[in-house]
């Protein structure tokens, strides 16, 4: 039986696989708890669908779109032995293609070998070289076709050049080692500089997806990390080990051009002349060609420093598990949804005296304005996908919840059917849940709209980022007291700043703003969120 990644969620797209509870090859039971993935910020157990032999096919640390196969369980070890990795069975189409073969006859012809005197021409150099004597007669000397045409190309003697090919004969190698190797200087010779060849990151072998983001980012050569996964597979810990043992991380090194070597036409000379072989010396000055320009100098190349090693009082901090989700997410959001924040200053005065009577919170208080002024303006409440808006047939607020370093951001289902009390009670156990990560699966799917409230931390102001798939966000600041002048008095109230983000694809300023003025109409006269029955 194929398990696949299961879809847990209605947002969900793929799941992270955090730890193989069974080992490859081990024995499982039905509804036993076999793997434990990660999505939406909480970890899942995963059971296993029937009794067998378990075949891994994903690896720990693997982000897995959802319905793909990553494991199978068979009945006996030599079936789980026949399951191929690559569970897709495409068929192979073999064409035989005749293979015409043509003798062609070798003709062998005794050349004589005519020594005589034959016009020489010379070959220029851009970048101030220059290459001594090429003749323009050459006899059949064994090379391969390559090495002939570059040869011919560059102006290069294959008399001048030795073989390293079989039976002596001359390769594409040998003719470029000639050019390289011969150049006659006519003024200062140019600096030999080595080119390295530049280091291509192609990972051999099996990789995990995290694995292969973090050797990118931090210059890793695959090749040299031995894998320890599943059939050798590259993993996270495999990369990380490579570079705690220490090494050189690939650096792109500037390309160094070669000077370019151009070849004279040959010239139709009157008589034979064999022109005199220039010999370099620092005395002898370049002749200046006024009909052509002058080469462009080369900048001189910036030094490469290798970076330096990380101090004892430095730390790397590798985004892993919640905090590479959140991550994703906010980078998602910021790169697709065009924010808007509009901020408005609401009176708590009443909502104050409201949280006292009801031993409840402001955050409960918030959370019932926000869904019931949802019921109004339902753009808020919705979600875009590809070009539809899709609006929500339920009004479930995510409350905003740090743990540790990580932010967590349970969800309050059908928070506008719900009173005050009855959300305080909810809120109360679910953040308690939270912090102690004992969160389900199902407390953190569906969400419509998010509050984040700072104000503990003694923010006033802040902008939000949108919390994907949904349309907008509610920040909270600091409630404080301050001078307000009503009915021409001065009066001492309780005040907080609200800021609310929104998706302007979704929603345009005006009924955003109406939104707002609705949820500040609500908390300064709170006692219309109670509903029938509470004081």
């Amino acid at each position: 039986m194929k398990m696949v990644m299961p879809k847990m969620g209605m947002t969900m797209e793929e799941g992270t696989i955090v730890e193989w509870k069974k080992k490859d090859g081990e024995y499982v039971e039905k509804g036993e708890i076999i793997l434990e993935i990660m999505t939406n910020k909480v970890s899942i157990d995963v059971e296993a669908p029937s009794s067998g032999y378990l075949k891994v096919l994903k690896d720990v640390d693997d982000v897995v779109p959802v319905g793909e196969v990553i494991a199978v369980i068979e009945e006996s070890l030599e079936a789980e032995k026949e399951v191929p990795v690559e569970l897709k069975e495409v068929p192979v189409i073999r064409e035989e293609v005749p293979v015409i073969r043509e003798e062609v006859p070798v003709i062998r012809e005794e050349v004589p070998v005519i020594r005589e005197e034959v016009p020489f021409a010379k070959a220029e150099v851009t970048g101030g070289t220059e290459i001594g004597e090429v003749s323009l007669a050459e006899g059949r000397i064994p090379a391969s076709p390559r090495a002939r045409m570059l040869a011919e190309e560059k102006g290069i003697s294959l008399e001048d050049v030795a073989g390293t090919g079989p039976d002596g004969v001359i390769t594409e190698k040998d003719v470029l080692r000639k050019i390289e190797g011969e150049h006659i200087s006519v003024s200062k010779p140019l600096p030999k500089q080595e080119l390295a060849p530049e280091p291509e990151f192609e990972p051999t072998g099996a990789v995990s997806p995290l694995a292969e983001r973090i050797a990118r980012e931090k210059g890793v050569d695959l090749s040299k990390v031995k894998g320890t996964g599943i059939g050798g597979k590259i993993t996270k810990e495999d990369v990380l080990k490579y570079i705690e043992k220490g090494f050189e991380p690939e650096i792109e090194k500037p390309e160094i051009e070669k000077p370019e070597i151009t070849v004279a036409k040959e010239e139709v000379l009157p008589e034979r002349v064999v022109p005199p072989v220039i010999e370099p010396g620092p005395e002898v000055e370049p002749t200046e060609v006024p009909s052509r320009a002058e080469p462009p100098v080369a900048a001189p190349q910036p030094e490469i420093t290798l970076p330096e090693a990380v101090s004892e009082r430095e730390k790397g901090i590798l985004l892993t598990g919640i905090k590479k989700l959140t991550a994703e997410k906010m980078i998602k959001s910021k790169r697709e949804a065009p924010h808007l924040t509009l901020g408005m200053e609401v009176d708590m005065t009443e909502a104050s005296k409201l949280k006292d009577s009801l031993n409840v919170s402001y955050t409960d208080i918030l959370v019932k304005a926000v869904a019931q002024a949802l019921r109004n303006y339902p753009l808020l409440n919705s979600t875009l996908s590809e070009n539809r808006i899709i609006l929500r047939d339920h009004i479930n607020i995510g409350i905003a919840v740090a743990r540790g370093e990580d932010l967590i951001v349970p969800v309050i289902h059908d928070a506008d059917r719900r009173s005050v009390k009855e959300i305080s009670r909810l809120t109360k156990d679910i953040i308690q849940r939270t912090r102690e990560d004992q969160l389900t699966e199902k407390d953190v799917l569906n969400g419509t709209f998010t509050i984040s409230n700072l104000g503990m931390y003694d923010i006033d102001f802040f902008t939000p980022i949108i919390n994907p798939p949904e349309a907008a966000i509610l920040g909270v600041g600091k409630i404080q007291k301050k001078p307000v002048v009503i009915h021409d008095q001065i009066r001492v109230r309780e005040r907080v700043n609200l800021s609310l983000s929104f998706d302007h694809r979704i929603v345009n300023g005006m009924p955003a703003s109406l939104f707002l003025k609705e949820i500040k109409i609500l908390l300064e006269n709170p006692y219309k969120l109670l509903v029938e029955g509470e004081p």
